[in-house]
């Protein structure tokens, strides 16, 4: 017989008690819920109470009053309590009775869950009453699920939780970073900065990933680590094999290679959508040309291609180069282009793997190169829909995104081993380099990864070697650039972007109200005046107005942390789906099940009804509060991990985030395309956060940690027995690195010039010698009166995005007059030559030929920004002429 006293200290007499009363307190609610909610209005029934109520009050009655007969039990009669929690602490111990348990009770909680979701959002009243008659049941089951996963687990381990010794830490640290995001979601909720938009730049949040991708992802990452391991483990096994051939960096390798093939894979087959850089297909070629800033890339590719340089305004060089090389070998084309750009974007996934498993571990690497291929995914998908950039997009932001993941995943596995990745930090400088002229913005990283090398190698006593040769690898691709630029212009620069289109933003910007003018260029005015008297205005506004100036620059600045996080699921489509499908049920329908999901729950469906793609107003929709604070749980425990683990190095990339941003900001911008490059962050954190609270809940259930912490101790730099890499290493990657830069100035000299033989006033005098033009009346008199007129001109070049367009019809936007919305039919394309030309050819109908880049010949009037072409000759093929009206009709305007 035991003692009273031996009964209390038992774990096991105590889950039970708890457990009982716990059940019993619980039912005494449900009770509750049922006896208050109104009734159905039907007259008749015992104690006023309807037969459906009495059905439903019968069970939840009988249950209570079990509970509670075994709850006094347990307290009165000491030796059955015993009894009953022996016998259930010996059941537990058996492995299928503990883990069916466990799996049947998570079932439960996750369908009661949704159940209880389900009834908070329905608003049908009709089917709202039976599901609010259920809801009392629900809950209860759903928090005897979860003691009862608990309870199974103490009695099977005992109360003792030595497992999470070495957790301690990373859960204070994951509540402290937890409380601190709460407290500032709950400041931007009541503040509305960074929600209510601003005046300028105020773009809408990255194309988000779904709840059930999540999920997916999730089960593939699982199922891929299960089958792993056992294909390890069987190798080991085997007597064939002395040692096991896969290595930890074969694996690796196998993993990068696996997510880039599905990268590939998956974003090639989507179908490119039209968006506002890529417009819809139009006669006569029907097929997609780049538009706005990515028609401005691919003009200075085309340009190189033919000779002619990049240009003295070139924007982003380096990407403008890769499509020229792209194109050189491809063949010229959108569809040529994405045939490089897509496998070469498709690095990102596998990189977001190396930087999530140096944070944590291949499971959360695997989880995130899959989300990072979902939502790039979703980006391609949504196109037509969100204003998105993606990787099928002749645009900077996805090759600024690899770069800085790039460097990132450079510099952090160097944070970690300095003494043997010495060469790192030169590879980390070129990388930042090359991005830099891809995105002039990513210039403002420097400083702060130089910070980052310091704080890394102040105790390993070599700080100013490793900060030499970060400086000195970006210098090895810098310098060409930049004596290529004075060799061009007289003048040492970095992209036209640094030095006008950027302070011209800001000069216009930094303003009370909206102003389109006041970063417009004065008559005459020369670059260094227009950049001084922008940058003194915005100096002067920010001394006149620092309160205005630190709103907005806060505003702009949390706006891009809230476009971060929603770029993370925000919605509940498994709880539209239910709510759709079971009022279809309960009014006697019959829903047809993918209708309904492609109505209610698909990517487009909820991108369109969540609105935050669309003029958003800055307010959160009550569905995504729980999603949203489910994130920033999850981005919390991912951040307190990396810091857990890897301190400095562990929020190296929330400092890239946190940088940009403020970057972002200072030009009065946020969100959108702007963001792209960092807004993987989030989506690091979260998958590394979800990873490590499943290792916790693992640990807690098998009372054993899964994986070994592979970081590094705190406060230590990771000892190695590798050599070093060799300075003459070194030496030959810093010389790559200059070759591979100097090869832009060097293709600019080397490319002859396509038409440098060719002029165009003799070469049209010596195609109508030739009698091409007779039929269409042209003859050597007419073109030589019409040639004598002011603004005639008669320009050669290769004629690009020849796009025909209806009156009244044609492209958004200003800065391009070849596609802009005029009272006629035409034909619109750009001629890029020894000179440059917007050129409109007005026809009644669209031209049967044109080719995408066709050598042309064109003759017309300079109207206003645009050449207004009268004939259009295609060199390979002169006897296709295109002719506007008749010859008499060609009058040039006079010009004043």
């Amino acid at each position: 017989m035991r003692t009273y006293k031996y009964m209390l200290g038992d774990h096991r007499i105590v889950i039970l008690r708890t457990y009982l009363s716990l059940a019993c307190l619980e039912g005494l609610l449900a009770l509750g819920q049922l006896l208050i909610l109104p009734g159905s209005g039907v007259a008749g029934g015992l104690f006023g109470f309807s037969p459906g109520r009495l059905l439903l009050l019968a069970p939840a009655l009988l249950l209570t009053l079990a509970f509670t007969w075994a709850a006094w039990r347990s307290w009165r009669k000491p030796d059955w309590a015993i009894s009953l929690a022996e016998h259930l602490s010996n059941v537990s111990r058996q492995t299928w009775v503990y883990w069916g348990t466990t799996g049947l009770s998570g079932a439960i909680f996750l369908v009661c869950l949704n159940f209880l979701l389900l009834n908070w959002k329905n608003d049908d009243p009709y089917v709202g009453s039976y599901l609010a008659r259920m809801a009392p049941f629900a809950l209860w089951a759903l928090f005897m699920s979860l003691q009862t996963a608990i309870a199974m687990r103490y009695l099977r381990f005992g109360a003792k939780l030595t497992v999470f010794t070495a957790f301690r830490k990373a859960f204070f640290a994951a509540l402290i970073t937890f409380g601190v995001m709460l407290l500032l979601a709950g400041w931007v909720a009541r503040t509305r900065f960074g929600l209510a938009p601003d005046l300028f730049g105020w773009g809408d949040p990255g194309v988000p990933i779904l709840p059930h991708q999540i999920v997916i992802a999730f089960v593939i990452t699982l199922t891929g680590a299960i089958l792993g391991s056992w294909l390890l483990t069987s190798l080991r096994k085997s007597e064939s094999l002395h040692r096991p051939w896969l290595s930890p960096h074969t694996i690796d390798i196998l993993v990068c290679i696996s997510l880039w093939g599905i990268a590939v894979w998956r974003w090639g087959s989507e179908p490119l959508r039209p968006s506002y850089f890529s417009p819809a297909p139009v006669p006569p070629n029907q097929e997609y040309y780049p538009y706005s800033d990515a028609a401005v890339y691919d003009i200075a590719a085309q340009s190189l291609l033919i000779g002619y340089g990049l240009g003295t305004e070139v924007v982003r060089p380096f990407y403008s180069f890769t499509l020229a090389i792209s194109q050189a070998f491809n063949g010229i084309g959108y569809q040529n282009v994405l045939a490089w750009q897509v496998p070469l974007l498709a690095l990102i996934p596998p990189l977001l793997y190396l930087l999530a498993k140096a944070l944590h571990n291949r499971l959360s690497g695997f989880l995130v190169g899959l989300l990072a291929v979902i939502h790039e995914s979703n980006s391609i998908a949504l196109a037509d829909i969100a204003n998105v950039s993606h990787a099928k997009l002749l645009m900077s932001d996805l090759p600024t995104t690899l770069g800085i993941i790039a460097a990132c995943a450079v510099i952090l596995p160097w944070m970690m081993d300095p003494a043997s990745r010495r060469g790192y930090p030169l590879l980390a400088g070129g990388i930042l380099a090359f991005t830099m002229l891809v995105r002039v913005q990513v210039l403002i990283l420097l400083p702060f990864f130089l910070v980052i090398v310091w704080l890394a190698t102040r105790r390993y006593g070599r700080g100013l070697t490793h900060l030499t040769l970060l400086v000195g690898g970006f210098l090895c691709v810098i310098v060409p650039w930049l004596w290529r630029n004075w060799q061009v212009t007289g003048k040492v620069f970095l992209s036209e972007t640094s030095q006008t289109s950027q302070i011209g933003l800001i000069g216009q910007r930094y303003s009370l109200s909206v102003d389109p003018q006041r970063g417009q260029r004065f008559p005459g005015e020369a670059d260094d005046a227009y950049v001084s008297r922008l940058a003194r205005g915005a100096l002067d506004f920010v001394q006149e107005h620092p309160v205005e100036t630190a709103r907005f620059l806060t505003a702009h600045f949390l706006h891009n942390q809230v476009a971060t996080l929603l770029v993370l699921p925000a919605s509940s489509p498994l709880v539209d789906f239910l709510t759709e499908f079971t009022n279809g049920k309960i009014l006697g329908q019959d829903p047809d099940t993918p209708a309904v999901w492609g109505r209610c729950c698909s990517l487009s469906a909820q991108t369109r009804k969540l609105g935050y793609w669309s003029a958003w107003d800055g307010n959160i929709a009550s569905e995504s509060k729980l999603p949203v604070l489910a994130s920033l749980l999850l981005v919390s425990v991912g951040i307190a991990t990396a810091w857990g683990r890897n301190r400095v190095a562990g929020l190296l990339p929330l400092g890239v985030n946190v940088i940009y941003s403020l970057s972002n900001a200072l030009v009065r911008n946020s969100g959108w395309r702007f963001n792209l490059p960092v807004d993987w962050v989030g989506l690091l954190y979260y998958g590394v956060g979800l990873i490590q609270i499943c290792l916790w809940g693992w640990a807690f259930l098998r009372n054993k940690d899964l994986i070994a912490s592979p970081g590094i101790p705190e406060g230590k730099i990771a000892k190695t027995t590798k050599s070093p890499i060799s300075w003459g290493w070194i030496a030959m990657g810093g010389a790559a690195f200059f070759l591979l830069s100097a090869a832009i100035p060097v293709a600019e000299r080397a490319v002859p010039e396509r038409f440098q033989d060719q002029y165009p006033q003799a070469l049209l005098f010596r195609l109508e010698a030739q009698g091409l033009f007779r039929p269409m009346g042209v003859g050597q008199q007419a073109l030589a009166d019409f040639l004598s007129q002011d603004s005639a001109e008669v320009l050669i070049g290769r004629g690009l995005y020849p796009r025909y367009h209806l009156a009244g019809e044609g492209q958004p936007g200003s800065g391009w007059p070849s596609y802009s919305p005029r009272d006629f039919n035409r034909l619109g394309f750009y001629l890029v030559g020894p000179t440059r030309r917007h050129v409109v050819f007005p026809t009644s109908t669209a031209p049967a030929y044109f080719p995408n880049a066709s050598d042309v010949l064109v003759l017309g009037c300079h109207v206003e920004e645009y050449l207004d072409a009268f004939m259009v000759v295609f060199l390979a093929f002169p006897e296709k002429v295109l002719v506007h009206s008749p010859l008499d009709q060609w009058t040039c305007p006079h010009l004043e």
